[in-house]
């Protein structure tokens, strides 16, 4: 399993945001609003965690938009990503930083002859579908389950802040979403993004599904996306010890993100039209997997300001 804590350089921080501002009446002044949630007070069905769902948005500048859905790597939790989320509650996203059942590592897929594994093991995290051997998630702890709720609770919070447009009845409304993941969580992200047409999926060190056996990218990352290619973009560092740089790029390839070669260094401030950013950085030597971002802390907030593709208005 990855040791995810720290893994992604940049994110172990205390959490940017503190507190939660509350409004029982309409708010004169725009204000920036953060919200730790635990998942099962969103709905009392999903599994017991003390694992907080992260959620903000700043007023002044996110009257509407779009929503970033992030979802972390094996074993991490939320506030290991707070220096991304403040990054992109300041391009102008509603974010939220997802609590989920990551404790089982998807990679035990790679040596499997199982062609449909890694397929098999999302298809049951996001929709709550029995298809995989190694995890047990119903419709409830789902990831789509776990995300309309928290968007509906955080409604019932504070009703100005309009995280009631990201959805409707019990229904997500895709087409505003940028779903976005590091490892594993990026794995989950992508195959959202196959089902459904979201705004952008946006890939750190991933997917990783690349099977050992076969040599070649799990076969669902080629089936073709209902999310438009145009609107993929993924950062992973050259010396990834989870996944080889070049089975990356297969992956990417085979995604149809990627035109041969559509990469380009993350080291600097010109990243052209690139789909693909790549940074070699040396890791922190406190990480046991080199993150695809460095040291320099300005730097990181250009790749991210890139990938994520939003200002504010």
């Amino acid at each position: 399993m990855k040791t995810a804590v720290g893994l992604f350089l940049g994110f172990v921080f205390f959490l940017a945001f503190t507190g939660c501002d509350q409004h029982s009446e309409p708010y004169q002044t725009p204000t920036r609003f953060s919200y730790m949630v635990l998942p099962q007070s969103t709905d009392d069905s999903i599994a017991s965690s003390t694992v907080h769902h992260y959620a903000f948005v700043d007023t002044r500048i996110s009257q509407a938009g779009r929503l970033l859905v992030f979802l972390g790597s094996a074993g991490s939790a939320p506030q290991n990503y707070a220096s991304l989320n403040k990054t992109a509650t300041n391009l102008g996203y509603y974010v939220i930083n997802l609590s989920y059942l990551n404790s089982i590592d998807g990679q035990a897929c790679a040596s499997q002859t199982d062609d449909n594994c890694f397929a098999n093991f999302h298809e049951e995290m996001i929709f709550g579908v029995d298809k995989s051997t190694l995890i047990g998630i119903n419709k409830f702890s789902c990831l789509t389950n776990r995300i309309l709720k928290l968007l509906q609770h955080l409604h019932k919070l504070n009703s100005h802040n309009g995280w009631d447009q990201f959805y409707e009845g019990n229904e997500l409304l895709y087409s505003k979403f940028v779903l976005a993941g590091h490892g594993q969580g990026g794995g989950h992200a992508a195959y959202l993004a196959q089902k459904v047409s979201a705004n952008r999926l946006v890939v750190f060190s991933s997917p990783n599904d690349f099977s050992e056996v076969t040599g070649k990218p799990a076969p669902w990352l080629t089936n073709g996306f209902a999310t438009v290619a145009t609107e993929f973009y993924g950062l992973t560092h050259k010396k990834d010890s989870i996944l080889d740089i070049s089975k990356q790029y297969a992956i990417w390839k085979g995604m149809g993100m990627l035109e041969v070669a559509d990469t380009v260094t993350a080291d600097s401030s010109n990243f052209g039209n690139s789909k693909g950013l790549v940074t070699h950085f040396l890791p922190n030597p406190k990480t046991k997997r080199p993150p695809p971002a460095g040291n320099d802390r300005t730097q990181l907030k250009q790749a991210w300001t890139y990938v994520l593709g939003y200002s504010s208005r």
